[in-house]
């Protein structure tokens, strides 16, 4: 069932990268639900830390670019084209099947040769125990790496995204192997122009569907 449910999702989600389709949240609930279906129920679950370590991509549905000439005020969209990255995140239950926990990581986007380190804080609700399916909320503040960024309030990303397990690790205790896909919203203040000799403001990489492979432990 598992192996049906993880081709299913990587189904919807090219289709969704191409063709501007949406997920709702509730999608991401009841399949969150049929894929845990299969797993061990833990009614008492013991609080541990939960640590992930994933490389994951994306492209955005749409890129805006904001900026002003001496003339006027004006936002285009560009191509859109990849990003990449990668988190860790660790956390711990606040609420049985429920964890907060911390992000740190690193993301590169294609378009524009924006790079930037991102901390952050992030909610799991796990549908039946700790190493099984979770739906996960996520928020990251943006820290410029590259030089045509301005470290600004406000800019970063906003993830939404479901993110189960595929394979344990007999060999090492308490690993698996995890699959991840989400919605996701990033941003930028920029401090360089992209296009001439145009004022930069801001560049948002909107409703980007991705989705990341990694170790939780």
């Amino acid at each position: 069932m598992k192996n049906k449910m993880f081709a299913l999702l990587l189904i919807m989600l090219f289709i969704s990268v191409f063709s501007n389709a949406q997920i709702s949240i509730y999608d991401a609930v009841q399949t969150g639900k049929e894929i845990a279906k299969d797993e061990k129920n833990s009614n008492e679950l013991s609080p541990k830390l939960i640590q992930t370590i994933e490389f994951g991509t994306s492209l955005p549905s749409e890129i805006k670019y904001s900026f002003s000439t001496d003339e006027y005020f004006s936002a285009q969209e560009l191509k859109r084209r990849l990003s990449f990255e990668l988190f860790y995140n660790i956390n711990y239950p606040i609420l049985k099947k429920l964890t907060f926990g911390a992000v740190a990581g690193i993301q590169h986007q294609s378009q524009g040769s924006i790079t930037g380190l991102k901390l952050g804080a992030s909610f799991r609700y796990y549908f039946k125990n700790y190493e099984g399916v979770n739906l996960y909320l996520m928020t990251a503040r943006s820290i410029g790496v590259s030089n045509n960024v301005k470290n600004e309030a406000g800019e970063g990303n906003i993830r939404v995204g479901l993110q189960f397990p595929i394979k344990e690790l007999t060999d090492f205790d308490d690993f698996r192997v995890v699959f991840s896909i989400f919605w996701d919203n990033d941003s930028y203040a920029l401090k360089k122009p992209l296009l001439g000799t145009e004022i930069p403001s801001d560049i948002v990489f909107r409703s980007g569907y991705g989705f990341g492979i990694g170790l939780q432990f």
